[in-house]
């Protein structure tokens, strides 16, 4: 559990630190690209902090009497969910990085 924390510090602390960065972007310049930036590094932060709690809940549930087979599928299920989760989070990234180039372009 600790190493498994330490491991996943430094990509936590990178988007905690994109998530200030485009909140510090909002209160500038109060445009949708910076909105869509914060959307999705705060998306990238919640995984983070959600991602390790997904064992537990399965040890949780197989402690509480459930199947380990139905336990696993339920912590499969969490895991696919939070990889959609990142993966609107990245959309949102690169749609930001596009609204914003296409807004440089364009003055």
């Amino acid at each position: 559990m600790v190493l498994d924390f330490l491991l996943r510090l430094p990509l936590f602390l990178a988007y905690l630190l994109g998530t200030i960065l485009t909140l510090m972007l909002i209160v500038k310049r109060k445009n949708v690209s910076s909105a869509l930036g914060f959307l999705g590094f705060f998306l990238l932060v919640a995984v983070q902090a959600v991602s390790p709690l997904t064992t537990l809940f399965t040890i949780r549930l197989h402690s509480r009497g459930m199947p380990l087979t139905k336990a696993s599928t339920l912590t499969a299920f969490a895991s696919l969910l939070l990889n959609l989760i990142s993966a609107v989070a990245v959309l949102c990234i690169v749609g930001a990085i596009s609204l914003a180039a296409r807004n440089e372009r364009s003055t």
